[in-house]
């Protein structure tokens, strides 16, 4: 996109604001909307298809049912006959579905004796318009661009109205604890549609290039004086507990503040303000942009704080939030409105499998086009009816432990992020002090292209022994047996694993991981 179409969006998007916050939604309506889109969820699909992939020549998609010799008529037979969910479940036993690398163009695709190669920009919508620019938070180190539409902000805001509203939070004070990404502009802008304006912003410096901080700090700025917003306050990881301060303060007046933040930075606070011998009873964190482990639960919810996931990406939106009964301390109710969920087996790790989720979106405006795509993460997929306030609206897909399946590679072995959680978030913490976040595992490459790992420990934890650190740690990944016995044979032996003592890294959204893949210097 050029930079004279790029400052036409942006005037585009601030013309266009005054009008988008005018009209906000009601519960009420977001209810309404939501049951209009559940009738005619499988119309919403076809049109998808046919508007967004047939009649688009460039459209990855295409390419892979035409492979599958599979044509419109027949989507639309088999989604007459058998529904969304199974119709999709066809398609990918026809090959149509797209991995996570190949759904960002880092890897051909190949289909039988087909080889196809995409480009990221293939999958953009080409029904919406654009009004800013963002990026994926780049977990993996490669972030993308990622085109807003107000529209798919409109059109996702029904969604977080009803989970408002089945916690009973409407009537709540809403305050941010976030980046300053530009992203993070959807997400004051899906609040204000249905009526909750923040009352304070507590803001972390935005990483990323000179340009994206730019582009981030112009974009707020216009949100904010369209808006009325509160101007953010900037705190340091260091002065934290000023923010449980202002928590507190808003407890001794009565008011329930409802907080949106990480799971790493809620753990973090929670464990900082108890050491104070202080509790957040009453307050709220609505989580995100993380998985939220059980211990990451338990550490918040030690302090009197509440821990209430949201899930989605970047590209796509809101997929679901968690209900007021909770099965797992991650159990997502999917918005089966705007989503479309179905499993893949995907091998992993030298032979073990995951049930990887397949994601369609059913948004008209969302930002990019979504079929039988994975996002990179695995979960345990239910049906099943919990009796709360989503039932109503036949929200019966339930998620949980969702987690990635991204990899560490290293000495020609391959192993799931996934495992570090225990060894990270709980058995180094327990040995050597500290709490959920203080310990990150990064890869990285030396100028040779060799891998390198290093423990990022918080130097706030004071001192410790290093050597027993790195030791427990492979000691601990050896105990997981099988190939990450033999991972962390060739660590030691290689002597690839380091020690340092540096806040662990967050991505460009203010995602704070377990480990973290860097890449090439």
């Amino acid at each position: 996109m050029s930079y004279l179409s790029k400052a036409h969006a942006y005037f585009r998007f601030a013309s266009e604001l005054k009008t988008f916050l005018r009209e906000p939604i009601s519960v009420e309506a977001a209810r309404d909307y939501v049951l209009r889109r559940m009738e005619t969820r499988a119309a919403a699909f076809l049109t998808m298809v046919e508007r967004a992939i047939f009649a688009n020549s460039d459209s990855p998609y295409l390419k892979l049912f035409r492979a599958a010799s599979c044509e419109l008529g027949d989507v639309k037979n088999l989604v007459e006959r058998n529904g969304v969910e199974e119709t999709l479940a066809r398609l990918l036993e026809a090959g149509i579905y797209v991995t996570y690398d190949e759904f960002k163009g880092r890897v051909p695709a190949v289909r039988g004796s087909r080889t196809f190669v995409f480009r990221a920009a293939e999958f953009d919508n080409p029904l919406i318009t654009t009004h800013f620019h963002s990026s994926s938070g780049g977990t993996r180190g490669w972030p993308t661009p990622i085109r807003v539409n107000l529209d798919h902000i409109a059109q996702s805001a029904p969604h977080w109205a009803l989970w408002f509203a089945a916690h009973d939070w409407m009537a709540r004070p809403l305050v941010f604890w976030t980046t300053a990404h530009a992203g993070v502009a959807n997400r004051h802008l899906l609040c204000a549609k249905f009526g909750k304006r923040f009352v304070q912003w507590f803001g972390v410096e935005c990483s990323g290039t000179l340009r994206d901080r730019i582009v981030a700090a112009y974009l707020h700025r216009v949100v904010r004086r369209a808006a009325g917003f509160p101007k953010p306050i900037f705190v340091p990881l260091s002065e934290i507990s000023k923010i449980g301060a202002y928590l507190i303060t808003q407890q001794e007046k009565g008011a329930l503040p409802c907080v949106v933040t990480t799971p790493s930075a809620a753990a973090r606070l929670a464990v900082t303000m108890q050491s104070r011998g202080l509790s957040l009873r009453g307050v709220t964190f609505l989580l995100g942009a993380e998985p939220l482990t059980t211990l990451r639960r338990q550490t918040i919810e030690a302090s009197g704080a509440a821990a209430v996931p949201t899930y989605g990406f970047a590209e796509g939106g809101s997929i679901g939030s968690q209900c007021p009964n909770p099965s797992a301390a991650d159990d997502i109710h999917v918005s089966l409105d705007a989503y479309a969920v179905i499993p893949r087996a995907r091998a992993v790790d030298n032979g073990e499998t995951v049930n990887a989720l397949l994601l369609t979106a059913l948004r008209p405006a969302c930002p990019k086009i979504i079929l039988n795509a994975e996002i990179g993460d695995y979960a345990a997929l239910e049906t099943r009816r919990c009796g709360c306030f989503f039932d109503d609206v036949g929200y019966f897909t339930h998620l949980h432990t969702i987690r990635s399946f991204e990899k560490l590679t290293g000495e020609g072995v391959t192993f799931l992020g996934g495992e570090l959680f225990n060894i990270l978030e709980e058995v180094l913490p327990q040995k050597f002090g500290g709490a959920v976040g203080d310990y990150q595992l990064v890869e990285e490459q030396d100028g040779k292209g060799l891998p390198r790992y290093s423990i990022l420990v918080n130097p706030e934890l004071g001192p410790l022994d290093e050597t027993a650190l790195a030791a427990v740690f492979l000691e601990q990944l050896g105990r997981r047996g099988g190939t990450h016995r033999f991972m962390a044979n060739q660590w030691e032996r290689a002597g690839v694993l380091q020690v340092k003592r540096r806040r662990p890294l967050a991505t460009a959204r203010g995602k704070v991981l377990p480990f973290r893949t860097l890449g090439a210097p």
